[in-house]
């Protein structure tokens, strides 16, 4: 049975959209999920909207709408400014939403909603100064500060994964202009076409028999491998959580922060990754931040946007 208030929470992502009923003590009470149109902007928009009036028109009746979507939002605004991953751009997403359905709505980036929803139910509960970097289809960011969402000047902020670590690595993803940015080592597209190139070097590994076999060689596959104890996938996660700790190093110098969670599919991989970037973080970063910061895997798994949209509504909108 829902908890107080009931929320219609949408994780727009670059692959795959997800809505979902949650109430107030983060129960999620039912979800749905379908691959993202990105071929353009009206299709995208158009299949968002449909499936919003389907959940509605089969309830429960809720009080709000809330949405995290990969992309850069101006907050105040309600608006899509850009997406890396998606065919938006300057979309006032907020004022469609409420317009078509009737409903309170707001929008955010949905790494800053995923880091909501672990700030106010997951493992950052009780931390007033949290990052977390969301590693799925890209990289994303978001930023706890005096236990505050923190989205600066234009709501822009907290784009971590286009930190760039490397000047010399390869170019990034979609609209991104820059080369060798975090996203560009550490994100699932990276990990997966790192794996590909491992089975290629190595057809005699578990990799490169999964590929002459017509396996998909891709994060999920090196994540069940390093599981079982190989040694290549456990190498090859050993060199990407390395550059992983790289950005976290240069985050945990600049921010300060009590602890950073690593969320998202990529981050099921667990110490194989996280324990590498542990130790570069101990290698690179100053005291005392390095001291004091505590390196987690996020709790909420695949429901983290959609808890997140629920901690969004929370947050932002009038009880």
């Amino acid at each position: 049975m829902a908890s107080g208030r009931t929320f219609l929470t949408i994780d727009l992502g670059g692959t795959k959209l997800a809505l979902g009923v949650v109430d107030e003590d983060a129960v999620v009470l039912r979800r749905a999920v379908s691959p993202t149109v990105t071929a353009d902007a009206a299709g995208c928009l158009a299949d968002l909207m449909a499936r919003v009036g389907e959940m509605l028109a089969t309830g429960p009746e809720v009080a709000a709408i809330g949405i995290g979507t990969a992309s850069m939002v101006d907050f105040s605004a309600g608006r899509i400014v850009e997406s890396t991953n998606l065919p938006l751009r300057d979309v006032p997403l907020r004022d469609l939403v409420q317009e078509r359905f009737g409903l309170p709505a707001v929008v955010d980036n949905d790494a800053t909603v995923a880091c909501l929803g672990e700030h106010r139910f997951g493992v950052g509960r009780g931390a007033g100064e949290m990052l977390m970097l969301t590693l799925g289809t890209g990289i994303g960011g978001g930023i706890i500060c005096n236990g505050r969402p923190y989205r600066g000047f234009s709501g822009a902020a907290a784009e971590l994964g286009h930190m760039i670590i490397d000047v010399h690595g390869p170019r990034c993803s979609g609209t991104c202009p820059a080369s060798g940015c975090l996203e560009s080592f550490c994100s699932g597209h990276a990990i997966g076409a790192a794996a590909v190139a491992e089975a290629r070097a190595k057809p005699d590994s578990a990799l490169g028999r999964a590929l002459a076999g017509g396996e998909a060689v891709d994060g999920p596959l090196l994540t069940r491998l390093a599981h079982g104890g190989d040694g290549d996938a456990l190498a090859l996660y050993a060199r990407i959580g390395t550059l992983l700790g790289v950005g976290i190093a240069n985050l945990v110098n600049i921010f300060n922060p009590e602890l950073v969670v690593v969320g998202g599919s990529v981050a099921a991989a667990g110490d194989a990754l996280l324990e590498p970037a542990r130790r570069q973080v101990v290698r690179q970063a100053l005291r005392p931040q390095r001291d004091e910061v505590r390196i987690e895997p996020a709790h909420l798994g695949e429901d983290a946007g959609l808890v997140g949209a629920a901690a969004l509504c929370l947050v932002e909108l009038p009880s």
